[in-house]
C-alpha cells in the first residue's frame, strides 16, 4: 500500500512535468507556425512591394528619359537662338552703320526701319532664350528630383531584394522547426497519456486496496461487536445465575431456620408432656 502510494505520487509529479513539457512544446509550435505565417505574409508583401517599386522605377526611368530629351531639345533651341541672336546682333551693328552712313533720307529711313526690325527680333530672341533657359533650369531641378527618386526607389528595391532571402530563410526555418516541434508534441502527448494511464491503474489498485481494507475493517468491527455482545450475554447470564443461586441460598437458609424453629417448638412440647 505504501509503495503504491509513493508510486502514485511519483506518477502525479511526472504527469505534471509531462503536461508542462507538452504545453511548452505546443507553445513553441504555435510560435514557429506564427513565424512562418508572418514570414510568408511578409514575403508576399515584399514581392508586391518589389513589383510596385519596379513598376514605379520603370515609370521614373521613362519620365527621366523624356525630361532629358526635353532638356536636350531646349539646349539645342537655346543654342540655335543664341546663334541667331549673334547674327542679329551683327546685323544690328551693320544696320546702325548703314543708318549713320546713309547717303539719302530714303536710304537712311530704310536702314532705320531694318534696324528697328532687327532690334525687335533681338528682343524676341532674348525673351525666347530667357524662357527656354528658365524652362531648362526647371527641368534641371526636376531631373535632380527624379535622380533622387530613382536612387531612393532603387535602394528600396535593393532592400526588398535583400529582405526576400531573409524571409525565405525564416519561412524555411519556421517550417522545419514546426515539423520538429510537431514530433516533439506528439511524443510529449504519448508520454503524458502513458503516465496518465499508469496513474489510473495505480489509483484503481489503491482504491481496490482501500475497499478491501474497509471491508476487513468492517468485518473486524463486526467480530468485535459480536464478541462484545457474546461477552455481554455471558455476563448477563452469569449475573442471572448468581441472582438465582443467591435466591436459592436465601430460600434454603429460610427453610432451615423454619425447620429449626419447628424442631425447637416440638422439643419444648415434648418436655412439657413428660413433666
Amino acid at each position: 500500500m505504501a509503495s503504491l502510494t509513493k508510486l502514485a505520487e511519483k506518477l502525479k509529479q511526472q504527469k505534471v512535468e509531462a503536461s508542462k513539457a507538452r504545453r511548452r512544446s505546443e507553445k513553441e509550435l504555435q510560435e514557429a507556425k506564427s513565424l512562418a505565417r508572418r514570414s510568408s505574409s511578409g514575403l508576399h508583401s515584399v514581392q508586391k512591394k518589389l513589383e510596385d517599386k519596379r513598376e514605379k522605377l520603370g515609370e521614373i526611368k521613362a519620365e527621366f528619359t523624356h525630361i532629358l530629351a526635353r532638356k536636350d531639345s531646349l539646349e539645342r533651341l537655346i543654342k540655335i537662338a543664341n546663334e541667331r541672336l549673334g547674327r542679329e546682333m551683327d546685323a544690328k551693328e551693320q544696320a546702325q552703320i548703314d543708318v549713320e552712313n546713309a547717303d539719302s533720307d530714303d536710304a537712311k529711313q530704310a536702314a532705320a526701319e531694318r534696324l528697328a526690325q532687327i532690334i525687335e527680333k533681338i528682343q524676341e530672341l532674348k525673351s525666347e532664350i530667357k524662357q527656354r533657359e528658365s524652362a531648362e533650369h526647371k527641368l534641371t531641378s526636376v531631373i535632380e528630383e527624379e535622380k533622387k527618386e530613382k536612387t531612393k526607389t532603387t535602394q528600396q528595391i535593393q532592400k526588398q531584394v535583400h529582405t526576400k532571402p531573409t524571409l525565405l530563410n525564416l519561412i524555411k526555418k519556421g517550417t522545419s522547426a514546426s515539423e520538429k516541434l510537431k514530433r516533439r508534441v506528439s511524443i510529449a502527448e504519448k508520454k503524458e497519456a502513458k503516465i496518465k494511464k499508469n496513474l489510473q491503474q495505480v489509483n484503481e489498485k489503491l482504491r481496490e486496496l482501500a475497499r478491501k481494507r474497509r471491508e476487513m475493517a468492517k468485518k473486524a468491527a463486526l467480530k468485535r461487536a459480536a464478541k462484545r455482545r457474546l461477552a455481554l450475554k455471558r455476563k448477563q447470564a452469569s449475573r442471572r445465575k448468581k441472582q438465582v443461586l443467591k435466591k436459592k441460598s436465601k430460600k434454603t437458609k429460610s427453610t432451615a431456620k423454619t425447620r429449626a424453629r419447628k424442631a425447637g417448638r416440638k422439643t419444648k412440647s415434648t418436655k412439657k408432656t413428660r413433666r
